[in-house]
């Protein structure tokens, strides 16, 4: 059947059509063939030893709507998503535990985070690689969204065993790091709120409004709290062996073999001239 007003033949809907929610739903007319998150989604990636694509936003995100525009609704990158990945999405206000298990992950290992959240799994929900937005071509020293899932695809083709080994040692040092502190409470004195404070005050852009560099993402959490708990990560990792270092001055003293690893794996051939760096999501 024609649409009424412009004659174009609707999209056949996806996997995402049978949701309720309105985030999921705005997507069930992507080429992408999207599940949501579910047992069907986990079995498939383990039947075809294929990596997942984990994407998390919400119905009122900006940037959500930008990534789907550009990428999610592209013919091109729904045929690679199809051919090398299993692709879920989530909706953050519907499922709060996922995103907040995968927000940790990139915001650990990236010093960032916010939405769109996009996250590689290995098919055991393994994260190894994430970030926020990407763009549909290179620009603002990111790779675009095609040229990151072509490098992930032969990076896991060729490099699984290295990619695995990563992924469960990040996950392992994560999980000591929450066993560690699982209320993660921490003394928050004079000089961990001054830090933070200092931190953020460094990266606020008075002329334009906003936190850091363009293109600007919603933060995850309000300002002061995220760096006042960075400082209680600062501590954890110490004593979880010293993978993470978040400090409360804003510094990046990070200390991540497992991530380095895999970002060496994913620099190991030029994406188009554009070098996956680690400020590059």
């Amino acid at each position: 059947m024609n649409d009424a007003k412009t004659g174009a033949v609707p999209r056949p809907t996806n996997r995402l059509a049978a949701e309720k929610s309105p985030y999921l739903l705005q997507h069930a007319r992507n080429p992408v063939d999207w599940y949501p998150w579910g047992q069907e989604a986990f079995d498939k990636a383990r039947a075809e030893k294929k990596p997942i694509l984990l994407s998390i936003g919400y119905s009122t995100c900006h940037w959500c709507h930008v990534m789907e525009r550009e990428s999610f609704e592209d013919e091109k990158t729904a045929a690679l998503l199809r051919e090398h990945f299993v692709s879920i999405k989530v909706d953050r206000e519907e499922r709060p535990d996922v995103d907040r298990i995968y927000m940790g992950f990139v915001q650990l290992t990236t010093g960032g985070g916010g939405w769109p959240l996009n996250v590689f799994l290995t098919p055991d929900l393994k994260p190894f690689y994430g970030g926020t937005y990407f763009p549909p071509e290179p620009k603002h020293g990111r790779p675009s969204f095609r040229q990151l899932l072509g490098r992930v695809a032969e990076l896991w083709k060729d490099r699984r065993g290295d990619v695995e080994e990563s992924a469960q040692d990040i996950t392992a040092r994560l999980q000591s790091m929450a066993e560690h502190d699982p209320s993660n409470a921490f003394p928050a004195g004079g000089r961990e709120l001054h830090g933070a404070m200092q931190a953020f005050l460094h990266e606020f852009d008075p002329a334009h409004g906003g936190f850091g560099d363009a293109p600007k993402f919603p933060r995850p959490q309000p300002a002061v709290v995220p760096a006042a708990r960075g400082a209680a990560v600062q501590r954890g990792a110490g004593a979880a062996g010293g993978v993470v270092h978040v400090r409360a001055d804003g510094g990046r003293g990070h200390e991540r073999p497992a991530w380095r690893r895999v970002r060496a794996l994913l620099r190991g051939r030029a994406l188009a001239g554009a070098a996956l760096r680690e400020d590059a999501v």
